[in-house]
């Protein structure tokens, strides 16, 4: 007689190590859903929808209570919130930040090469910004070929890291696109401050005016979005102390002889931002991420239409009196 063996059970639910999530109300429920007040997993019936997301029933009453700060937030919170974002083509694509750093880096290995570091007439020939040439000769290619040139390795070095930090994260809010746009419009005016204060036999260069730009846009839309963004609210305090640091640095550059920061850039490039994320959040009404809106087009041919305005006003009212304490 043939005896038919027993049938083996076999657990068919994924153990929680692998990655599965439940929410905090329900343990019996598997959810791939996270507050993005506190960021603790909640399932269908715990989600309540919000200006980013959605809010688990502890936020929503802290909320309705007037609470001011979200429960928990984490730096792994602040890192992922943004870099999870459909920009990145998932982590470590290609994104525009990590090109301009490429470009500055090469364009720092040519001017190693032809001693540019060390030899400023050289660096004046390779494109350094001396606002007398802009004035005098109409040579606005300046504006844009300085942004790319640093004088030393440290400066490069300072500057493309704080360009990976930022422009990662401002990158991530706006896109492809419209952060490529943001940086080079700010650069631009912080050239164009360069033009407008600086002496006019001055050589300014280095990208610190389009980062600056980056800055504040970053800050502009952590302030605008403060109250519905977890991270926005969290980043802000972190970008007003650098701000004040900033600030106390280009202070004390300036009072000091021999000071070489240059503050017009600086200005320029991070009042622009300011007013470039402005315009493209709808002063924190929209989400800025994504293609260009007519709005947004219309901000920026605004701002470029001052730019140039200012250039044109410089060139036409400069005098020789201008120039002669610096000849």
């Amino acid at each position: 007689m043939s005896t038919t063996p027993p049938i083996e059970d076999f657990e068919l639910r994924m153990p929680d190590d692998l990655g599965v999530e439940h929410c905090y109300r329900h343990p019996s429920r598997e959810t791939g859903v996270h507050c993005s007040e506190c960021g603790r997993p909640i399932c269908h019936e715990c989600m309540t929808p919000a200006a980013v997301g959605f809010r688990c029933p502890d936020c929503m009453a802290a909320q309705r209570r007037g609470a001011g700060r979200p429960q928990v937030v984490t730096r792994q919170q602040t890192r992922s919130r943004w870099q999870q974002t459909s920009v990145y083509g998932g982590r470590g694509g290609i994104t525009v930040t990590k090109v301009l750093i490429a470009i500055n880096v090469l364009v720092f290995l040519v001017e190693v090469a032809t001693h540019a570091t060390t030899d400023i007439n050289q660096l004046v020939r390779l494109g350094g910004l001396v606002p007398a040439y802009v004035i005098e000769r109409h040579e606005y290619w300046r504006l844009f070929a300085a942004m790319f040139l640093h004088e030393s390795f440290w400066h490069i070095l300072i500057n493309m890291v704080a360009l990976w930090f930022l422009g990662e994260y401002t990158e991530a809010v706006l896109g492809r696109a419209k952060f490529l746009v943001l940086y080079l419009v700010t650069g631009l005016a912080g050239s164009v401050l360069v033009v407008l204060f600086a002496a006019p036999l001055s050589v300014t260069v280095g990208a610190s005016g389009a980062i600056a730009g980056a800055f504040g846009g970053l800050m502009a839309y952590a302030f605008l979005n403060r109250h519905r963004d977890y991270v926005a609210r969290a980043i802000f305090g972190q970008l007003v102390f650098w701000f004040a640091l900033n600030v106390i640095l280009n202070v004390y550059s300036v009072t000091q002889p021999g000071g070489n920061l240059s503050w017009q850039g600086h200005a320029g490039g991070f009042i622009a931002g300011v007013i470039l994320m402005a315009a493209y959040t709808l002063l924190g009404r929209k989400n800025p991420f994504g293609r260009f809106t007519t709005g947004d087009v219309v901000a920026t041919v605004i701002v470029l239409a001052v730019l140039v305005a200012l250039t044109y006003w410089r060139v036409q009212t400069a005098t020789l009196a201008a120039f002669l304490p610096w000849v």
